[in-house]
C-alpha cells in the first residue's frame, strides 16, 4: 500500500469510503474500463462485522452478475436459504418446535448470500488493489471543495501528521452514516421514514437450529441454519444471521413507539433476548464477541448523483430497514454512479457530456428515490401485523412474490438504468403504490379487529409450516426475460386481490375465503377498489355477491333458475342451502342441484386462475396522481394527521 505522502496528486475517481459500497463501486468501474484511475480512501484500519449481512435476490444478481464474484462468494461465505419467521405467544413462552413457522423448504433458485462484511471488505481490497485500483486504508478525508460543471474537485486527506490535496473528476462518498459531503450539502432527512432502532453483534457457539427439535420438525425443511432467522414481536422481530467465520449475527429492529426503552446498551440486549424462551435456547452456551446500536436506522434523500460529478452511495445516501436488505440500494445506487461515471470519462465532447449529465441524473434521482419509497411500502404493511402468524405469513408470502415479479425482475431486465422504459411505465408505479397504501389500512384495521376479538395470535402456537412458494413457482424462473409486462400486471393484481382476500378472511373469520373457486369469480378487483376499507358492516354485500355468482352457475345446470344461499356458517360447515323459487323442480332434482352447489363452494384454485383484471388496473393507475408517490407511506401517522389537498387519500381517489 501506498503512504498517503506517495499518493498521486490527481485522479478520475475518489471515493471516500472502503466499505462494501464503495469498495464494489470501485470494483465496478474498474470492470468497465481498465484505463480509469480510481483512489479508494478509507478511515479504519482494519475491518470488522457491521450490519447488513444478510442480501436477497437483486443485490445477489448484483454481486454475481456486474461483479463477477459468484465463484468467490461461493468459495467464501454462505448461501441464503430465505427468509424465515416464527411466531411466538405474547409471554414468549413458546420453544422452537411450537412455534407456526413461515420459511423456505430448501435453497431458492435465485441466489442470494450471508456475508461476512469483514471478510467481504478486507476480500475487495485486495482484489481491487490486484486490478490496480489504490485502496488506503487508516486515511481520513478531513476537507472537500466541490467545484461547479466540469472542474475538478479537490480533497484534502491525511494519516497521522501528514496530509495531502488530491484532486479528482469524480467524487463519490461512500463514508457511511458519517457522511462526508455533508460539509458540502446537507441531503439526508429523516421524515417519512420508519423510526426504527436496532441493536445487535456477533455470537460465537451458538446452538445448532438444524439439530433441535424432533425428527418430523426437522424434516419439514432443509437448512433452517442457512435462513435469515426472524422472531417476531410486537413492533419487533429479531434476527439470526449465520456467518461463514463461524459467527453468527443476532440483533433486533424494532419500532421506537413500541418500546418505553428500547435494548441499545449490552446488558439490556441481553436481557431482552434472555425473555424470549427458543432464543434463549438458541443462545444457551453462546459468547457475545461485540455489540453496536443505532437509536435511529433509517433517513433519506432526494438526490444522490449531481451533474457536478459527484455523488454518494450506501449508509451515506439513504437507509431504509433490514427487514428488506440495504444491498438492493446500493446496487442501484451503483449501477447508476458506474454508468455516469464511465458515460462522462469517455467522452471527449465536454459539452455533450455535461448535457447528458444535466439531462439524465434528474431521472435517477428520481428513480432511487421512487425505489425507496415502494420498498418503504412493504415494509410498512410487515410491521403493523408482524407479531400475527395468520396476517404476516400471507402477507410474507405475498411481499416475496411481488418482490420477485416487480422490484427484482425490473432489476435483472436492466430497466431501472432503461430511462425511456422507467419514464414510460410510470403510471405502473402509482397504481402499485395505491394499492399497498389500501392493503395497509386494511391490514392496521384487521388487526385491531382480531385482538379485540381474541383472534390476533390464534395461529402462533399451532406449529404450522408454510413456504409461501405457490405464490411465485409460475414466474421464478423467468425472472429477467423480456416482453413480458402485460403478463407480470395481470399475476401481479391478482396477487394483490388474493392478499386483500385473505385478510378479510382472517377479519370476517370466513375460512378459505381467498381460494375458494366462486369467491374469485365473484369478488373482483372493482368490487374491492370501490370497497377498500371493507368491514364487518359489508359482510351481507359480501355473502349476497358470492351468493348470487353460486346461483348463477348452478342455473347453468337446469332449465329453471335456483337460488344458493351462501351465509357465515357454509364458511364452517360447508352447507350450501339451494332453494327453487319456481317450485318447479323435483326432491331429485334439488338434490342433486345441492351436492353440485356444495361441490361448486368446496372447490378451491389458486390465484393465477382468477379473471383477469388488467385494464381495470391500468385504467385505476392512470387516474392515480404524481403525488403518490410522495405520500405517507405509513398509514397509521395518517390517522392523527390532518390532510392537505396535496397529500392524497387514496381511498378518496380510488
Amino acid at each position: 500500500m501506498k503512504a498517503v505522502e506517495q499518493l498521486e496528486k490527481e485522479y478520475d475517481v475518489v471515493i471516500i469510503g472502503g466499505g462494501w459500497a464503495g469498495l464494489t463501486l470501485a470494483r465496478q468501474i474498474r470492470r468497465g474500463s481498465k484505463e480509469i484511475s480510481i483512489l479508494v480512501v478509507e478511515a479504519s484500519e482494519e475491518f470488522r462485522g457491521k450490519v447488513g449481512e444478510a442480501t436477497v435476490e437483486m443485490t445477489g444478481h448484483y454481486f454475481m452478475k456486474q461483479l463477477g464474484l459468484v465463484n468467490y462468494l461461493y468459495r467464501n461465505h454462505l448461501p441464503k436459504n430465505g427468509l424465515r419467521f416464527f411466531y411466538d405467544k405474547p409471554d414468549h413462552s413458546l420453544s422452537l418446535t411450537e412455534m407456526s413457522e413461515h420459511g423456505t423448504t430448501s435453497i431458492p433458485p435465485h441466489p442470494a448470500f450471508q456475508l461476512d462484511r469483514a471478510r467481504l471488505e478486507e476480500d475487495l481490497v485486495e482484489m481491487n488493489r490486484a486490478d490496480g485500483i489504490e485502496v488506503v486504508m487508516g486515511v481520513k478525508a478531513k476537507a472537500l471543495n466541490i467545484e461547479p460543471a466540469d472542474k475538478r474537485h479537490s480533497v484534502l486527506v491525511s494519516a497521522g501528521d501528514y496530509s495531502s490535496e488530491i484532486s479528482t473528476h469524480w467524487l463519490v462518498d461512500c463514508s457511511g452514516r458519517n457522511r462526508f459531503t455533508k460539509k458540502h450539502k446537507k441531503l439526508t432527512r429523516q421524515k417519512n421514514v420508519p423510526e426504527h432502532f436496532s441493536a445487535w453483534g456477533r455470537f460465537k457457539n451458538i446452538q445448532d437450529i438444524d439439530s433441535m427439535g424432533d425428527e418430523a420438525w426437522r424434516k419439514r425443511a432443509f437448512g433452517r441454519f442457512l435462513s435469515t432467522n426472524h422472531f417476531a414481536g410486537d413492533g419487533y422481530w429479531v434476527w439470526f444471521i449465520p456467518l461463514s467465520g463461524g459467527y453468527t449475527s443476532v440483533g433486533i429492529v424494532g419500532e421506537k413507539a413500541k418500546f418505553e426503552k428500547p435494548p441499545t446498551k449490552r446488558d439490556s440486549f441481553l436481557n431482552f433476548l434472555a425473555e424470549y424462551r427458543a432464543i434463549a435456547e438458541l443462545l444457551e452456551g453462546a459468547e457475545l464477541v461485540d455489540f453496536e446500536a443505532w437509536g435511529q436506522l433509517a433517513y433519506r434523500a432526494d438526490e444522490f448523483i449531481f451533474p457536478d460529478r459527484w455523488a454518494t452511495s450506501g449508509f451515506a445516501s439513504m437507509f431504509l430497514d433490514p427487514l428488506f436488505s440495504g444491498g438492493d440500494m446500493i446496487a442501484l445506487f451503483n449501477d447508476h454512479i458506474s454508468k455516469y461515471i464511465l458515460m462522462d470519462l469517455c467522452e471527449s465532447d465536454r459539452d455533450k457530456a455535461q448535457e447528458v449529465l444535466d439531462h439524465q441524473l434528474p431521472v435517477a434521482n428520481q428513480t432511487v428515490k421512487e425505489f425507496y419509497q415502494g420498498l418503504y411500502a412493504h415494509v410498512a404493511n410487515v410491521y403493523p401485523v408482524i407479531d400475527s402468524a395468520e396476517l404476516c405469513s400471507p402477507l410474507l408470502a405475498y411481499n416475496t412474490a411481488a418482490y420477485f415479479l416487480e422490484i427484482a425482475w425490473d432489476y435483472m431486465s436492466g430497466n431501472y438504468l432503461d430511462q425511456e422504459y422507467w419514464q414510460r411505465k410510470s403510471y405502473l408505479r402509482r397504481g402499485y403504490m395505491a394499492l399497498e397504501l389500501i392493503l395497509q389500512k386494511q391490514l392496521i384495521d384487521t388487526a385491531e379487529v382480531l385482538k379485540s376479538e381474541g383472534r390476533y395470535y390464534r395461529r402462533n402456537d399451532e406449529g404450522f409450516f408454510e413456504s409461501g412458494a405457490d405464490h411465485y413457482k409460475y414466474f421464478v424462473y423467468l425472472m429477467g426475460t423480456s416482453g413480458k409486462d402485460g403478463w407480470r400486471i395481470d399475476l401481479r393484481v391478482k396477487l394483490w386481490v388474493e392478499m386483500f382476500l385473505k385478510v378479510i378472511e382472517a377479519k370476517l373469520d370466513l375460512p378459505m375465503l381467498a381460494s375458494r373457486m366462486v369467491v374469485q369469480q365473484s369478488i373482483l378487483l372493482p368490487d374491492l377498489l370501490e370497497r377498500p376499507n371493507l368491514n364487518v358492516g359489508d359482510k351481507d354485500w359480501l355473502l349476497n355477491k358470492i351468493s348470487d355468482k353460486l346461483s348463477e352457475t348452478l342455473s347453468e345446470e337446469t332449465e329453471f333458475p335456483v337460488q344458493a344461499k351462501i351465509n357465515e356458517d357454509t364458511f364452517h360447515t360447508d352447507m350450501v342451502n339451494v332453494v327453487d323459487p319456481s317450485g318447479d323442480l323435483t326432491e331429485v332434482e334439488l338434490e342433486k342441484l345441492s351436492k353440485k352447489a356444495k361441490a361448486l363452494w368446496g372447490q378451491t384454485q389458486e390465484y393465477i386462475a382468477m379473471p383477469g383484471m388488467v385494464p381495470v388496473f391500468l385504467a385505476f393507475a392512470r387516474s392515480q396522481p404524481d403525488s403518490i408517490m410522495d405520500s405517507v407511506i405509513d398509514q397509521r401517522k395518517m390517522q392523527g394527521m390532518n390532510r392537505e389537498v396535496s397529500e392524497i387519500n387514496v381511498v378518496e381517489a380510488v
